[in-house]
């Protein structure tokens, strides 16, 4: 069983137009006419493979196959997303989709007789660039996210997710029909490109992903005062920035004492932002996360406290919103035994390895008894950047693995 891998990298090197930057990379915010245009050429694909297609009222896409003895069994499900972070890579994401794609055509066109469907899933507005909550397609699937939580996130134009999921023509007042029950899917399985250097450095094509890292997140809005640079004494100051930046250094030592810890200050934001005023003040956006449940709880509780104690000692009034609380999870052994041993048969060698950042397999945990990643080397370990790059034959490697294991699975 062979993939067509001029196909895979044609389709995908197709899609990869919308969006696409002069300098290289991409940006495709979700909900955006990049967006639109990427959706609307991947749907036109399915639609020539007659694909039986869904698209539900928050714009996730579901793709089945159903050629086979019981249609109406949960189907093995694979995916990704199509959206981007700004000024982001070609394959984060996106990959994912056309891997899962090709794959499933694979096991169509194999022969093999197939107990049950397989279906393609794209997820809807998986980056936090542009509403600050990641996975949102999967989380609305599995029950995470409400219709009062869906206008609550905006972006910088101070627009709403619900807002934009309706100039975007869908319909997200019908949320709760959106929401899968447990078990919806058999199994589901996501390719995507690790976002770190593990692989790359160890020579190995194919990750065996074991976990995902969850993420806390939270807007921090301090609150200083406003003086003249030049007339206010250093004692006499209340300076925002110059608190948010000791909380920054917090943040980043408190990280640094755990094991498997990391936090980011991904944006500071300081008013009235001018060279002669002093910060009156700065909002701040924290992201940590971790693979263990319970350093990652310990992390936010430190943070928080030290959020607390130097607002407190510098004069700062302070709020702290959060934005996000997800679960780590760990991915299904059956799932991690049967994508080693495919890659085996194939004689492709593999890894496994934690994914320190999120994915919609994360929230799929909720609607499928099996759920597994594969990750593809990227260059130097870079991702959400211009300058994002893979080597294909790891792609056609992990593609071919996925395939093996969809077929293995759909014949049960």
């Amino acid at each position: 069983m062979e993939i067509n891998t001029q196909r895979l990298k044609s389709e995908f090197e197709q899609i990869s137009r919308f969006g696409a930057l002069a300098g290289g990379g991409l940006t495709r915010l979700a909900f955006s006419r990049e967006d639109k245009e990427a959706r609307d050429f991947l749907i036109s694909l399915l639609q020539k493979e007659n694909f039986k297609i869904k698209i539900d009222d928050t714009g996730n896409i579901f793709a089945k196959f159903s050629g086979v003895n019981n249609p109406d069994l949960p189907s093995v499900s694979a995916g990704s997303h199509i959206d981007s972070v700004p000024q982001g890579g070609f394959y984060d994401g996106t990959l994912g989709v056309m891997a899962a794609l090709e794959a499933i055509r694979t096991v169509r066109d194999s022969g093999e007789r197939l107990a049950r469907p397989l279906e393609l899933i794209v997820f809807v507005c998986e980056e936090s660039s542009r509403f600050k909550m990641a996975t949102v397609g999967s989380k609305i699937i599995s029950g995470k996210l409400s219709r009062q939580r869906l206008g609550e996130l905006k972006d910088k134009d101070g627009i709403s997710l619900f807002d934009a999921m309706g100039d975007f023509g869908l319909n997200p007042a019908n949320l709760k029909n959106c929401v899968l029950p447990k078990s919806s899917f058999h199994s589901y399985i996501e390719l995507h490109i690790e976002q770190g250097p593990v692989l790359q450095r160890r020579g190995i094509p194919v990750g065996v992903v074991t976990g995902i890292a969850a993420p806390v997140r939270y807007e921090l809005r301090i609150e200083g005062r406003a003086d003249h640079s030049g007339a206010t004494p250093m004692d006499m100051r209340c300076d925002a920035l110059a608190c948010a930046s000791e909380i920054v250094l917090s943040a980043e030592r408190i990280a640094k004492e755990g094991k498997t810890t990391v936090a980011t200050t991904g944006y500071a934001n300081a008013l009235p932002g001018v060279l002669n005023v002093i910060p009156g003040s700065c909002t701040l956006g924290l992201d940590i996360r971790d693979i263990d449940e319970e350093a990652l709880r310990a992390a936010d509780y430190k943070i928080c406290a030290a959020i607390d104690e130097i607002c407190a000692r510098r004069g700062c009034k302070f709020e702290l919103k959060n934005l996000i609380k997800d679960r780590p999870v760990k991915l299904s052994e059956e799932m991690i035994a049967l994508l080693e041993s495919c890659a085996g048969e194939l004689k492709i060698p593999s890894l496994r390895l934690p994914s320190g950042a999120g994915h919609d397999a994360m929230n799929m945990t909720e609607l499928a008894d099996r759920v597994g990643m594969l990750f593809v080397p990227c260059k130097d370990g870079i991702s959400h950047n211009v300058n994002e790059s893979i080597n294909w034959h790891d792609a056609f490697a992990a593609t071919k693995v996925l395939a093996a294991a969809m077929l293995s699975l759909a014949k049960k």
